[in-house]
């Protein structure tokens, strides 16, 4: 990989990694743990990375066991790379569980060091919301998880807190890290799932010094331009979504990837997806047809 330019942060964002507390299969044909020790072997090749990104559905089942996963191996990683370690909520993440484990989601500060936080009760209802300084950067944590629900929203106290922080400008700019994208979706299944207020958090991000947001959700990279700022989203670890597919069907393939990016000193972003090769060759992960695609879309609210 091409040598890190002076003043630039190495961002290693991997997202939806889907882990189960008790080993349980993802859709029943993934086993998530393997999957993520699989991109972690890849990403041992990676050079100057100060900041490793998940960017939600850190578990399947929302259990402390299935985030201290997490917190094990890519910790490890991150510790043992000098990285920091910052992760955001999910659909499928529950928060008590991810705060026992994960606290704010600022897991690791610069150079893979802890970070110490305090022992505070908030009730589920109180989205997760962090920030912490990565090489000159700020990077906020904005949760856009609804309990008991799939699709997205900032609540309005999380739009307060954002709109808080970036009135007082960084050093560096800053890096903003949720997991429903504000990007099109890629499938019906999908954008019945997306983020319902993304026009609300643009007027929010607008005009600021935020200078990349970082997501997943669709378990497939995509690159675009919101509210005049780079969108990158990472691979799902889990598995792959057929995005050329039936709109109106859900396949996913048996695959996974993660993201290398760097956000240079003067704002501009370069990103590398990287596909990591599983043995079995693509298999179909799973498939729902037209009509089992509405009943989950109905069961999630």
């Amino acid at each position: 990989m091409q040598p890190l330019a002076p003043g630039s942060l190495r961002i290693l964002h991997l997202s939806d990694t889907h882990l189960t507390g008790d080993g349980a299969l993802h859709q029943g044909s993934t086993d998530t743990a393997t999957a993520l020790d699989a991109v972690l072997a890849s990403a041992e090749r990676i050079p100057d990375v100060g900041l490793v990104v998940v960017s939600g559905d850190v578990s399947e089942d929302g259990s402390p066991q299935s985030y201290a996963v997490l917190r094990e191996r890519v910790g490890g990683w991150a510790e043992r790379h000098g990285a920091a370690l910052v992760t955001v909520p999910g659909n499928h993440d529950q928060r008590a569980g991810f705060r026992q484990v994960l606290a704010n989601g600022h897991v690791l500060g610069a150079g893979g060091q802890p970070l110490m936080h305090t022992l505070e009760y908030l009730p589920p209802t109180v989205p997760v919301a962090g920030q912490s300084v990565v090489e000159g950067r700020r990077i906020v944590t904005v949760d856009t998880s609804v309990p008991g629900a799939g699709y997205g929203l900032v609540a309005d106290e999380a739009l307060d807190r954002l709109r808080t922080m970036l009135s007082e400008p960084s050093d560096r700019g800053t890096v903003v890290v949720l997991h429903h994208t504000p990007l099109p979706a890629p499938t019906a299944l999908h954008a019945a799932l997306q983020l319902r207020n993304a026009d609300t958090l643009a007027e929010v991000v607008r005009g600021t010094d935020v200078r990349l947001v970082l997501g997943g959700h669709y378990h497939h990279h995509a690159a675009g331009t919101w509210a005049g700022v780079p969108v990158l989203v990472a691979p799902g670890v889990a598995n792959d979504t057929d995005v050329v597919g039936a709109y109106d069907e859900e396949s996913a393939h048996i695959d996974a990837g993660y993201l290398v990016v760097d956000l240079a000193a003067d704002g501009s972003v370069w990103s590398t997806p990287v596909r990591v090769p599983r043995p079995d060759a693509d298999p179909l992960a799973f498939h729902h047809d037209a009509d089992t695609v509405t009943r989950i879309i109905d069961a999630a609210g």
